[in-house]
């Protein structure tokens, strides 16, 4: 529903968005506690940073996402910086950019999606429940005897991302490639970056893009049983498969890698957390949703306006770009109780209302998928590494990302039986 707008609506109190710096510490550490304030403060306001409206309160936040009309997605993968020419040049060496998943509207929307649907079935993923839960094996079979290792490296990056890369059919070898391509294309559009590793980046996701369409053509020549050759009979043309594929490789790694990972940083902290999972493995699935509202590994969105609106009170002409801060949301102390609190059992009576994974007709479509692996991951941890608990003295450093939130590096120690 859209509001009447005037002049006099628009607020101009300056504070929150001049005190915003979501790149950089404390706020990349800790932004719920700014979010908090701004929660009370100045629930959206303008960044100049980002050159647009930060929305931080779950129900202004849940009624854009509700409104596909009004406040479009098609801006969601606009880079936060200006590209150099030299990397425009780069990218114009790959295929152009076509609307993806999360920046498309309407029936281009629905059109995308339908052929995926059908891959990420419930069906489709009870199927891959024994592989998945064996590559979660192998992967600790690979450091168990250690004592010690960087979680993240060796367990929560490369078990979704093998995951995906086995939906589709590629071969594993290619995944040292396949990870960095990965890291640099979400660093394209989501971290401010500096010239030179913009053109590095531009060539990562340039080399990216083609061995999508490789693969692409492979399958049209000799089809397998896989997700690029389940999709062959779409309407679909190939830069479209070519830029949503690439697209899912990376929301269908990154997301659940720093699921678990954010998820292992907080339940390792109070020790007692992870006792009662190894305790009662039944808690697991509760605590995935926990995990995913606490410390949401997609903190973030963007939607702009198709109109001049009104939310909250705040006048937003056309063409307003606006932040949906899904972490604070998730925090919002006006729909959770005690919303800074991690509660292992918080989800246990009722249905998780979390916006981790967006709301509405772009509500993740790999949502339980990330949720499958993610269970799986802590069930076989908690099975075979039960003394597993944080290495002292560490620093914990997070990605200077906006849409993605997770650590560089988690190093855990174990007692060797």
């Amino acid at each position: 529903m859209i509001e009447s707008t005037s002049s006099t609506e628009k607020k101009t109190c300056p504070h929150m968005g001049q005190i915003f710096q979501p790149f950089v510490n404390p706020q990349l550490d800790d932004p719920y506690s700014f979010y908090k304030q701004a929660r009370s403060e100045e629930a959206i306001f303008h960044s100049p940073v980002l050159n647009g409206y930060v929305v931080t309160r779950y129900a202004d936040i849940l009624t854009v996402l509700k409104d596909p009309v009004c406040y479009s997605s098609a801006d969601n993968l606009k880079p936060i910086v200006r590209y150099s020419p030299e990397v425009i040049d780069v990218l114009r060496q790959g295929f152009p950019f076509v609307s993806d998943l999360v920046n498309s509207d309407g029936d281009q929307h629905k059109r995308l999606r339908a052929p995926f649907l059908k891959a990420f079935a419930p069906e489709k993923l009870q199927a891959m429940e024994n592989s998945i839960r064996a590559i979660a094996n192998r992967l600790v079979d690979s450091f168990v005897n250690d004592g010690h290792v960087d979680i993240i490296a060796r367990f929560a990056y490369p078990l979704p991302l093998e995951t995906i890369l086995t939906m589709y059919g590629v071969p594993l070898d290619r995944m040292a490639d396949i990870k960095q391509w990965c890291q640099d294309m979400t660093a394209l559009f989501s971290s401010p970056l500096a010239p030179d590793q913009q053109l590095n980046c531009a060539r990562s996701f340039v080399n990216l893009q083609n061995m999508v369409a490789g693969l692409i053509q492979e399958r049209r020549q000799m089809p397998c049983h896989d997700l690029i050759s389940d999709i062959q009979d779409s309407d679909l043309s190939l830069n479209e498969l070519v830029i949503v594929l690439c697209g899912l490789i990376v929301a269908g790694h990154k997301t659940t890698s720093h699921l678990i990972s954010n998820g292992l940083k907080v339940l390792l902290e109070q020790p007692e957390r992870w006792q009662s999972l190894c305790d009662n493995s039944a808690l697991i699935p509760t605590a995935i949703e926990e995990i995913l509202r606490y410390d949401a590994p997609v903190p973030a969105m963007i939607r702009t306006t198709t109109q001049d609106v009104s939310l909250s009170g705040i006048a937003l002409p056309k063409g307003t770009q606006l932040f949906l801060m899904y972490g604070s949301a998730n925090r919002d102390e006006a729909q959770y109780s005690d919303s800074d609190r991690f509660e292992l059992e918080r989800f246990k009576q009722t249905t998780s209302n979390h916006l981790a994974f967006g709301h509405g007709v772009h509500h993740c479509i790999g949502s339980n998928l990330a949720r499958r692996e993610g269970r799986i991951a802590l069930e076989v941890l908690a099975s075979r590494l039960s003394n597993l608990r944080l290495r002292p003295n560490q620093e914990f450093a997070r990605i200077p990302a906006l849409m993605n939130r997770g650590f560089t590096h988690l190093e855990v120690e174990w007692d060797i039986e």
